[in-house]
């Protein structure tokens, strides 16, 4: 199998830029053409006018066919084909670790294991002195307003109501020693990110993508644990939170956004997706452990407060398959691989208990992604405009 899908995609890769070579070339040559009319005469006559304007109308259409082919070929292409691949991995490691994992817990070796002792969730102590990222993340929060980084808050109050409601009902059953202040903002990127100190912020993006509450749940509790965990304030001696911080003409040129200019409004409401990628490459060092430990204190959390732990598993599976994420940088930059990471979600839940009616989903749930979505045609407005 593995094979097989490394030869259909290195294949699909050949076609692909093949086409973009050809496309290239035909954009040239309709910029030759501007060139040769523009020799020819000092003025147009009619016959150059409407020559011209089809060159016109023609090399923006390129333009945008190879810009499109372009992230096929480099981001679109290799994350389908890594994800067929991962799931191959999954297949063919998944087995022995499950069978590891079984053997531990019939050997009662369960709460041996780092962060085994989830019966004292919520009395252990991950780090010490949580309190003093809370200056840190205020302060971050403050640089990224200021800067126009930060998107709007979502404007429904039931939304923001729901949203906090559950982020604090995780945040019981957790390690957090610190306030918890949550916030929805108004972005159709699927994303949620944890500043040191308590803030947590949940995009309307992510709330219309989630399937089950317990996917929500699941995310949310992710982002608790980063902050739990001082995972912030502890990839770096010195303070990494004002590094991330850039002026917002960079924003606007696109910097944040994968190079594409639409302005600053498109910065503001895509900042989430150049703020995460900023982090990622920030954390690169110790953002493979990072994610591991979030991922199993997640699941945790989600667990203790009564969800589905299986709803993070579902989640981080259908992220992965989501084309518009995939075809980002984000896909490529998550540490450690997408196969690692269910493989390590799936002995987490091996070691869990068991517990019967364990939240799936809501209606309460149900009614904030109608809301969210009520609400997405008045953001592709602003956006577009």
């Amino acid at each position: 199998m593995r094979s097989t899908l490394e030869r259909e995609r290195d294949e699909g890769l050949r076609a692909c830029q093949k086409e973009e070579k050809d496309l290239r070339k035909q954009l040239a040559t309709a910029r030759k053409g501007l060139t040769e009319l523009n020799q020819s005469a000092p003025r147009d006559n009619t016959a150059m006018a409407d020559a011209r304007k089809h060159l016109h109308d023609q090399i923006p259409a390129l333009e945008k066919v190879i810009h499109d082919k372009k992230e096929q070929c480099e981001h679109g292409i290799p994350a389908a084909f890594e994800i067929k691949l991962s799931k191959v991995r999954l297949l063919q490691r998944w087995p022995k670790r499950r069978d590891e994992t079984n053997r531990k817990i019939e050997a009662g070796l369960s709460r041996q294991r780092k962060y085994g002792d989830i019966d004292d969730i919520g009395y252990r102590k991950l780090v010490d002195e949580q309190d003093k990222d809370i200056a840190l993340g205020e302060q971050a929060l403050r640089e990224l307003k200021s800067s126009r980084l930060m998107p709007m808050e979502f404007e429904n109050a039931a939304v923001q109501r729901y949203v906090r409601d559950l982020a604090f009902k995780i945040a019981k059953s957790s390690d957090l020693k610190v306030p918890l202040r949550v916030s929805v903002v108004d972005s159709p990127e699927t994303n949620a990110f944890g500043l040191p100190g308590g803030f947590v912020f949940v995009t309307s993006g992510l709330l219309r993508t989630c399937e089950t509450e317990s996917e929500l749940a699941g995310v949310i509790a992710r982002e608790i644990a980063h902050v739990a965990a001082r995972h912030g304030s502890r990839a770096s001696k010195r303070a990494i939170l004002p590094k991330l911080v850039v002026p917002a003409a960079q924003v606007a040129t696109g910097f944040l956004t994968g190079g594409i200019s639409n302005g600053a409004y498109y910065g503001m409401s895509y900042g989430f997706q150049g703020l995460g990628i900023l982090v990622d490459k920030t954390f690169e060092r110790s953002k493979a452990t990072s994610q591991k430990e979030a991922d199993q204190l997640g699941m945790q959390y989600a667990w203790k407060a009564g969800f589905d732990p299986k709803g993070y598993i579902a989640y981080l599976d259908s992220l992965a398959k989501a084309e518009e994420y995939s075809k980002t940088e984000r896909f490529f930059l998550s540490k450690p691989a997408i196969d690692r990471r269910l493989i390590d979600a799936f002995t987490e839940l091996q070691y869990l208990p068991r517990r019967e009616n364990s939240i799936v989903d809501s209606p309460e749930f149900r009614r904030a992604k109608e809301e969210s979505k009520s609400n997405a045609l008045s953001e592709n407005f602003r956006r577009d405009f």
